[in-house]
């Protein structure tokens, strides 16, 4: 079922500073490298697969043990079922997390889809105990994306949905109302990366309105781990 699938990971930045890398899902059919989306789709009803995830991305990074890219932040997409249920421990590697050092970050997908906050925040203290932080992938705009916000806590990034890098692209005129609403998110003393950078005018006006953390492929696009991302970190 999980034949052919590895991970690509690619950069992210604060300000121009490397701090850490995204792991990106990707399947290998006949030489073309794709997001498995069927296989995510088919296994969202399943914890299972998210363990297997995270277990995957530490084996891969085991591998080369000795290359920098350890040291940096890790972030592994999650869904949100799996953070409303009860997470065992016991299931994910934590041994080769300590032994490794490791600074593995969880990114929440569908955090519209988060059924029990409680549980939820339960979580985030249970894997924070061990050091792995917990971030929302793809925040939008509407109102109950920030009723979510208010929900929940210790939440270190919210990365913001690529509605928010678009709208600020073709409508500048927005840039104030989105600095109030960056002010409310960073009231709640969560930080912000906006994804989907792509030009040098976006990012100036994102660092315009105070936002310092980015992804995108203005930076770089995903990176092979053992080849692009090794080659990265030790020139």
């Amino acid at each position: 079922m999980y034949e052919n699938i590895f991970f690509m990971y690619q950069p992210k930045y604060h300000n121009n500073l490397l701090f850490g890398y995204e792991a990106l899902l990707r399947c290998d059919i006949n030489g073309g490298l794709v997001c498995p989306d069927s296989l995510v789709n088919n296994s969202s009803s399943n914890n299972k697969f998210d363990y297997f995830i995270i277990n995957s991305v530490i084996d891969s990074l085991s591998k080369i043990a000795k290359v920098d890219v350890i040291d940096k932040v890790i972030s592994i997409n999650v869904s949100a079922k799996f953070m409303s249920a009860p997470i065992l421990l016991s299931a994910i590697d934590t041994e080769a997390i300590k032994a490794l050092n490791l600074h593995l970050e969880l990114e929440i997908l569908e955090s519209d889809k988060i059924i029990n906050f409680n549980r939820c925040n339960e979580n985030i203290i249970l894997l924070n105990s061990i050091g792995i932080s917990v971030s929302v992938d793809d925040f939008g705009s509407d109102y109950s994306s920030i009723r979510r916000l208010i929900n929940l806590n210790n939440i270190n990034f919210i990365k913001l949905d690529r509605v928010f890098v678009n709208d600020i692209e073709e409508h500048p005129l927005l840039i104030k109302s989105m600095k109030i609403l960056f002010e409310f998110i960073w009231s709640l003393n969560f930080k912000i990366i906006a994804e989907g950078i792509e030009k040098e005018t976006t990012l100036t006006l994102l660092k315009s309105i105070g936002v310092e953390y980015f992804q995108g492929f203005y930076f770089s696009k995903p990176l092979r781990l053992e080849k692009e991302v090794y080659r990265l970190e030790v020139d």
